[in-house]
């Protein structure tokens, strides 16, 4: 194992990016409030099954409420970036892993508003098999997020991989490190050094 390999084996960082609750999920959260309370209402003038409907509507609000918090986090771990996805209640989160991204398949990567991205684009769309998106940033349209394309390994060998994800600076730095020349379209006051 060479020298830069074995460094290489080592590097273990780790990143959390929350997305953004989606304003018709705020919306329905408070309808299903407005409905607990009248039924509620309903239910000591009416009898125990508008109570009851009562309690089950607020059961699902919260059922809903806590599919709609999620939180993502990169792990690169050696050339490898592990994408967790955690969601549900901080009291029983529902964790499951979303994709791996083996850098050495790493073909570009640069910010989503980038025109270095179009060739790629177009060669992908067109790809057989068909290749396969994965959006794992924050889906807030006020901060621009970076897409990566890369071939897949595992179950998704031979396919093309395009990945929407919010690394952060160091993140970058560290893919920088490990895959020079595939990152493109960034300032160069952008490109720290760790």
């Amino acid at each position: 194992m060479s020298e830069r390999q074995e460094q290489q084996s080592y590097i273990l960082y780790t990143q959390i990016v929350q997305r953004k609750v989606p304003g018709y999920v705020q919306i329905i959260r408070f309808a299903l409030y407005v409905c607990v309370i009248l039924f509620t209402i309903i239910g000591t003038m009416a009898g125990p099954l508008w109570g009851m409907l009562a309690i089950s509507t607020l059961l699902f609000a919260w059922y809903v409420i806590g599919s709609a918090r999620v939180t993502y986090r990169y792990q690169l771990e050696g050339t490898t970036i592990h994408v967790t996805r955690i969601s549900g209640f901080k009291g029983r989160p529902h964790t499951e892993q979303f994709a791996e991204l083996e850098l050495k398949n790493l073909e570009l990567m640069a910010p989503e508003d980038s025109h270095e991205l179009d060739a790629l684009e177009a060669e992908t769309a067109q790809a057989v098999p068909k290749r396969i998106v994965y959006d794992v940033s924050a889906h807030d349209p006020s901060d621009v997020c970076d897409v990566m394309f890369l071939k897949g390994t595992g179950e998704e060998a031979g396919r093309w991989l395009k990945v929407y994800f919010q690394p952060s600076p160091e993140m970058k730095n560290w893919i920088r490190r490990l895959r020079p020349g595939k990152m493109v379209g960034y300032p160069a006051d952008d490109q720290t050094d760790l």
